[in-house]
């Protein structure tokens, strides 16, 4: 069959994925020149801050990564 044009649109490939945590960590990695931090949450999800929103973090530290993924995932400490 040959291909067919049609007009462009995203859709969904795959369904979403869900997963049931009971603890998180996370590694970073930070551009500072591009302004971006890359947070990977538990070998499995990753999100990343950029622009305004990393200059607003300043001088991060654990408690501020643990803050923002508990934040992303609306997530509560045990």
């Amino acid at each position: 069959m040959n291909a067919i044009a049609i007009k462009p649109k995203t859709i969904e490939l795959v369904p979403a994925r869900t997963a049931e945590i009971t603890t998180i960590t996370w590694r970073t990695s930070d551009d500072s020149f591009q302004r971006k931090l890359n947070i990977i949450v538990n070998n499995v999800t990753a999100f990343q801050v950029s622009g305004a929103d990393y200059d607003a973090l300043g001088e991060w530290t654990d408690d501020t990564i643990q803050g923002l993924i508990l934040a992303r995932y609306g997530l509560e400490l045990a």
